[in-house]
């Protein structure tokens, strides 16, 4: 190992170089976030009672009101975090730390004059200097302590610091974990599913339109003289009674399905977010952690993180109020 120059090793004696500082993310674990979201309803019936909630529906936003509000808090944290680290750092990227010196000027000038002396000893005595070079950390760091006691200086305890901790936030591979949660988070491909399922049950419905207008052509007219002829409005109502019972039974269907998709879709987020979401609860959420110059882009992929459970939701709430509008209907038919 290479050995450290006498004024470095003198300047470790007296005082500790490192310093930590704290880049705190929001304290938030996003997969207990998405757990604690309400399951997604299984049937036409608890669809309904979630999109009509409040008599104005459809819209089932209310009843997931206190989870979401808790989202919107946790994003204000993050968008604040962030507002304050790019007001001290305008150009998205941290300063160096530097050292801090706790060295009183008697300690600096002692340290100086046992620097000088040290350093002419070695000059003038190649023999001393050859053999000070081969000594072991220890037995250079006796020299050099019994050099400052002649001057009055006690060294610290322990073993010094000598400048070569790890660059801040090394210890986690920060960006594979980033890169790989973001490029799985903008894969589309993963909604294939509810797209061909929302597909098929539109086409079932047109079905069902189509089967209604075919059986209303099969109705008899009735002349209503001067008024002209047209079906019995009584056999039609019945018909298009019927094919809302039909809409009823597809649209039930269809929640069925779509709740086994969006209990999928839940897993596979818990297992996308796991990795990324494990590093920041490791590290406390920065309460005593440096990102380095990660901590910008940490702080945004843990956005995301806390956004994806809103945005499984957002989308259930979607489908939610699409199908229960079938049972409003149903029950405002006449």
């Amino acid at each position: 190992m290479k050995k450290q120059m006498p004024g470095g090793l003198l300047a470790a004696l007296l005082f500790p170089i490192a310093v930590v500082t704290a880049q705190p993310v929001v304290k938030v674990d996003a997969v207990s976030l998405l757990d604690e979201l309400a399951a997604p309803p299984a049937t036409l019936a608890e669809a309904y009672q979630r999109a009509y909630s409040d008599n104005n529906g459809p819209d089932a936003t209310p009843y997931y009101q206190a989870w979401i509000s808790k989202v919107e808090q946790y994003n204000k944290e993050g968008q604040t975090l962030q507002m304050q680290f790019y007001q001290k750092n305008p150009t998205g990227i941290r300063p160096a730390a530097q050292p801090v010196s706790r060295v009183s000027a008697q300690q600096q000038s002692a340290m100086d004059g046992a620097t000088s002396e040290l350093a002419q000893k070695m000059m003038n005595d190649p023999a001393f200097a050859q053999k000070f070079m081969q000594m072991s950390e220890t037995e250079q760091h006796a020299y050099i302590a019994k050099l400052l006691a002649d001057k009055g200086i006690k060294p610290v305890d322990g073993q010094p610091d000598r400048n070569q901790q790890a660059i801040p936030g090394s210890d986690v591979d920060w960006m594979t974990l980033y890169s790989e949660y973001m490029q799985t988070a903008n894969d589309m491909s993963r909604w294939n599913a509810q797209t061909e399922l929302q597909t098929k049950y539109d086409n079932l419905h047109q079905e069902v339109n189509a089967w209604a207008e075919v059986e209303i052509k099969k109705l008899p007219m009735i002349s209503y003289g001067e008024y002209g002829h047209d079906h019995d409005p009584e056999k039609v109502k019945e018909i298009r009674r019927k094919a809302l019972g039909k809409h009823r039974d597809l649209a039930d269907a269809m929640m069925k399905e779509a709740a086994g998709l969006f209990a999928q879709f839940r897993s596979a987020s818990r297992q996308r977010m796991a990795a990324l979401n494990d590093a920041l609860r490791g590290v406390q959420y920065g309460a005593s952690y440096d990102f380095g110059i990660h901590y910008p882009s940490v702080l945004g992929a843990q956005m995301m993180l806390v956004q994806e459970p809103y945005g499984l939701l957002s989308n259930e709430i979607s489908v939610i109020n699409s199908i229960a509008q079938w049972e409003q209907e149903w029950r405002n038919f006449e």
